[in-house]
């Protein structure tokens, strides 16, 4: 090899700039940016318009529809969803991957903006937000105390948020739970009527008052001013004493105005205390891990604050707990891999010089993967770290099979080093450098090809195991044989007992299979048909929740209540829960609820302190929690970060669906293995309307829309615009004061006021009835929806569940123009399924590439892809015996195992050929070549399944999140995948080799003889 001379000829050149990188690693682990995702941007957006205090029919009607009809017009549209409430719509797009989140923010403002006429004039604002990782809180605080927190915001706001925002590198916090005060305008229904005050001319009155505009500029004595009429309100008493009407009423004669809390619209608890929350994002470019610890000193100092007494602060997510945890899992993975490393290349080699030669790859390679990022511009993230993790195993492969090709030319010129290692490199070098590029190959499709979440994900990945990998063939080809000649290292013939008898035995085996075709056949055929047995038992699960030590509890709240109606219901469930908090191993109960939306989330402990499975804890739970007469709780089986597990509906009328949605309900609760299933329709909720009598209304001179605003202004109340107050700006909300109950009485007898001065009640113009009312109403694709949630059994899975799904809802007759379709959570995960298949055929195909490029044949690197054929038998039977499912993280392990186990077949079948091309017959150089390979190849098999041991047990998750995916499905697909196929490799790949060979010979020997008939013919015509 060209890059080992080089190394040879300037070794001083080499060892500086191998130095160079690894100094620059050491150096570039303290300044490489910690994150704990990488930069990513999703391709969609959400539109959140909130319109408090309406009806979702309302809402869906005025506000939803015509958002909806000028945004599906939007380019490179992939799906659009909204789900309208009472109080607001959220409208969710997503593009393709290949479109800027940012600029569709963008267009999706101008266009909503550009119906902004055809919208009700009372919306304020709408908001848009993008989805990228940056944007993602690293940390989520909780404030609890026994004492009441409702007017702690000037409090939490001083001594917390701001100190917090001050710390280099945090870009915002967000403080909720707790509400600034506002100035509430409180009418007082009697006094409006006895002086008969128009709501909407007091409501513009009021914003005609509160004035703060530009009016240009002014030249006098040579300067230049600008002119600025000022007419803002200052204290509350200017408020009071506006003026309202020719009579001298004034604004204090039918309102009080006061500075106090807004209605509490949603509470949380912490430890059954009442809770505040905060979310704290951090600037793109700083160290997570840095920040966080500044944070950290700073909810520290405000705890010893006097003014906090009481107060109980409560870290419940830090993202920088993920990567501090990553880190010493990558740290405790890496050190135990370089023991395991240390003491098997020993046992093998016999030479203390020699193994810490070898060993020393994986920490040079670690850290000039560490300079590469740092030049590269890649963070150290849960991904680049979850790619160093798997690459740790793998870094002395290459090394372990240049030293082993070394040594046996060293015994062929004991005179000459420096011949023997460039002879040993050369026979190699090219096998090594096939093998690290099959092994990187094999994550190509995913970076160039079709882009999901999963794809981007995985190429982030697949960065440091390129880079790794690439590090470690570069120590392989030029610092190991540069130290073999310069420290005067050979081999010193002294194998271990074992491994000569081994090596003996394995030569036995092969000459039996050799020499027994049929037998052999008949093995690998029934090796491989082996399949068949684990398949039955293994199942499919990508997103398994039952080892997580956090659970989700929803209410599911069947009607709208009173915020103190449904905190009664949480105060209960939680005290059943802190009952028995020590049999559960709770840890804390944080939840959060509105009027219409309860959950608990539930922290269980972890390590020494588990006695119960998840499993055990939920069905406890499930079995003894006390009903709730507002709500059926169930667990939430998301299946990590999908969505729930639903079946949905769709047509155009809601009451239809309704109906529907529970025929369906009844058929999903009917199969063996769901848990509940829960019509999301099968809601209590009832909505009085009021039906104006157009006629009427216009005999006195009113239209229905003037009626609906006064309406709405009396029940929900009128935003006005804020006025400044010493610190910041502080709301104005004109509504009615709290004698006025909002009940039906005090509705029918709302006064309108009619042209002529004199006023009437509502009742005169207009009916009233109480029908049921659906709280949310779900659109997809513009289509009404309505979904039906199931929760699974443990145990049964999301395939096992569709295909039960899909036969019971056969039965279902739907209405022409309806129809019904799986959820998401289905749909992705058939999407996921499908991109990675074809994503490994496409890596086998480039595998197939390389290979026949390295052995100038069509045929056999078959021989050697058949070995990743044995590798899945291998991991279903590994699997089976481990009782591990098969999930992403199993998917990824088989991705990666299919790059790591041809590099066995690759280095056997290249040296075969090397020693026929040397004179030997085909079955003295299989038989050689599998003596000379089986040292280097369980040597790599070794160091790279016992690095991976450290996953394969335990629990250890991507980040060590609650709900993050386990490492040890990967590791186990690895583990159980290469060391079936290195049996195989070693075995029955040889046999394959014979096999493809005659193949070929036949195949020659027939053109051959085709040739000799051609050439007989031609010689018999031309003789004729």
């Amino acid at each position: 090899m060209k890059l080992t001379t080089l190394a040879l000829k300037r070794p001083v050149t080499t060892m500086m700039f191998f130095l160079c990188f690894v100094v620059t690693g050491l150096i570039g682990s303290r300044l490489l940016p910690l994150e704990y995702f990488p930069s990513i941007s999703f391709p969609g957006i959400i539109v959140s318009i909130p319109y408090p205090n309406s009806s979702a029919e309302q809402v869906e009607e005025v506000i939803t529809r015509p958002v909806e009809e000028v945004l599906s017009t939007m380019s490179a549209l992939r799906m659009i969803n909204s789900t309208t409430s009472d109080n607001r719509v959220e409208i969710f797009m997503q593009f393709a991957w290949s479109e800027n989140p940012r600029l569709k923010s963008v267009e999706a403002r101008e266009k909503i903006d550009a119906i902004r006429d055809q919208l009700p004039d009372d919306l304020q604002r709408f908001f848009i937000v993008s989805f990228t990782t940056d944007n993602q809180p690293m940390m989520t605080l909780r404030v609890s105390s026994e004492r009441d927190l409702s007017n702690a915001y000037d409090l939490l706001d001083r001594k917390l948020k701001r100190p917090i925002e001050r710390i280099d590198g945090v870009s915002k916090v967000t403080l909720y739970g707790v509400d600034k005060r506002q100035v509430r305008i409180q009418l007082d229904a009697e006094r409006v009527a006895a002086h008969k005050i128009d709501l909407e001319q007091l409501t513009q009155r009021l914003r005609e008052e509160n004035f703060n505009v530009s009016a240009g500029e002014i030249t006098a004595a040579n300067s230049r001013f600008r002119v600025k009429p000022f007419g803002e309100f200052t204290d509350l008493k200017s408020f009071e004493e506006i003026i309202l009407n020719q009579q001298g009423v004034k604004l204090k004669d039918i309102a009080s105005i006061t500075l106090q809390q807004p209605e509490r619209q949603e509470g949380r608890h912490l430890d059954q205390d009442y809770a505040i929350g905060l979310d704290i994002l951090r600037q793109s470019s700083a160290n997570m891990v840095e920040v966080a610890s500044n944070v950290l000193k700073a909810i520290e100092n405000a705890e010893n604050d006097p003014a906090f007494q009481g107060i109980k602060l409560f870290v419940m997510d830090n993202q920088a707990d993920g990567i501090t945890q990553s880190l010493k899992d990558i740290s405790f993975s890496g050190l135990i891999g370089f023991v395991f490393s240390i003491i098997v290349l020993y046992l093998f080699l016999r030479d203390i010089a020699t193994t810490l030669i070898v060993a020393l790859a994986v920490p040079f390679a670690l850290a000039i993967t560490l300079a590469s990022m740092f030049f590269l511009g890649v963070s150290l993230n849960i991904l680049s770290m979850m790619g160093l993790m798997l690459a740790i195993g793998m870094l002395v492969d290459n090394a372990v099979v240049v030293t082993e090709s070394i040594f046996r030319y060293q015994a062929q010129y004991p005179d000459d080093n420096r011949k023997a290692v460039i002879h040993g490199v050369k026979e190699v070098g090219v096998a090594v450098f096939a093998g690290t590029l099959t092994t990187a190959i094999v994550f190509l499709p995913n970076i160039i090809g079709e882009k999901v979440s999963f794809t981007i994900f995985l190429s982030h990945v697949a960065i440091t195991i390129v880079i790794a990998l690439a590090a470690s063939l570069f120590i392989a080809l030029t610092i190991i044989p540069l130290l073999l000649i310069k420290l005067n290292i050979s081999s010193k013939q002294s194998a271990s007992p074992i491994i000569n008898r081994l090596t003996d035995r394995y030569e036995g085996c092969l000459r039996w299979m050799i020499a027994r075709p049929y037998w052999a056949t008949f093995i690998a055929l029934l090796t491989l048909v082996s399949i068949a047995i684990p398949a039955v038992f293994v199942k499919k699960d990508n997103f398994s929740d039952d080892t997580k030590r956090r659970l989700f509890l929803p209410y599911n709240i069947d009607s709208q209540y009173s915020i103190e109606r449904i905190e009664k219901e949480v105060d209960k469930m939680e005290a059943f829960l802190y009952d028995n908090k020590e049999f559960l191993n709770i840890e804390s109960v944080y939840s959060f609820y509105n009027n219409n939306r309860a959950e608990s989330t539930i922290l269980l402990t972890e390590g020494d302190k588990v006695t119960r499975s998840v499993t055990e804890i939920r069905k406890f739970i499930e079995e003894n929690m006390p009903e709730l007469a507002i709500g059926r709780p169930s667990f939430d089986r998301n299946r990590g970060q999908q969505e729930a597990i639903k079946v949905f509906v769709s047509g155009e009328s809601t009451e239809v669906l309704r109906g529907l949605s529970e025929d369906v309900e009844r058929l999903i609760r009917s199969i063996d293995g769901v848990v509940e299933a829960r019509s999301e329709a099968a809601s209590k909720d009832r909505e009085f309307r009021i039906i104006v009598d157009r006629i009427k209304a216009q005999n006195i001179g009113m239209d229905p829309a003037r009626i609906a605003n006064l309406i709405a202004v009396a029940m929900r109340g009128q935003p006005l615009r804020s006025f400044r107050g010493k610190d910041n700006e502080i709301e104005v909300m004109l509504e009615y004061g709290d004698q006025y109950e909002r009940s039906v009485s005090d509705l029918k007898f709302l006064q309108l006021p009619l042209p002529n001065g004199e006023q009437i009640p509502l009742s005169a113009v207009a009916r009233f009835e109480v029908k049921q009312a659906a709280n949310s109403i779900r659109r997809m694709d513009r289509r009404t929806s309505i979904g039906v949630v199931a929760s699974l059994d443990d145990g049964f899975t999301l395939d096992e569940a569709k295909k039960e799904i899909e036969k019971v809802m056969k039965s279902l007759a739907l209405p022409d123009g309806y129809q019904w379709t799986l959820g998401r959570a289905f749909d992705q995960e058939a999407q996921n399924d499908n991109i990675m298949v074809f994503n490994m055929l496409l890596a086998v195909m480039m595998i197939f590439v390389v290979m026949a490029a390295l052995f100038e044949s069509l045929l056999f690197p078959l021989a050697v892809i058949s070995s990743i054929i044995y590798a899945v038998v291998g991991v279903y039977w590994f699997f089976f015996i481990t009782g591990t499912q098969l999930s992403i993280m199993a998917f990824i392990g088989i991705l990666v195992l299919m790059g790591v186990v041809v590099n066995n077949g690759i280095v056997l079948i290249d040296h075969i050929n090397h020693l026929r091309k040397q004179g030997y017959s085909r079955e003295q150089a299989i038989i050689q070549g599998g003596r000379d390979r089986l040292r280097p190849i369980l040597m790599t098999v070794a160091t790279t399944i016992l690095g991976l041991i450290p996953l394969s047990m335990g629990d250890t998750t991507i980040g060590g999140g609650a709900n993050s995916p386990s490492y040890y499905p990967m590791a186990r697909a690895v583990i159980g995948g290469l060391a079936f196929s290195t049996i195989v490799s070693l075995l029955i790949l040889p046999s394959i080799y014979i096999g493809l060979d005659n193949l070929r010979a036949g195949w020659q020997n027939l053109c051959r003889q085709a040739s000799e008939r051609a050439e007989q013919w031609i010689r018999l015509k031309k003789t004729n």
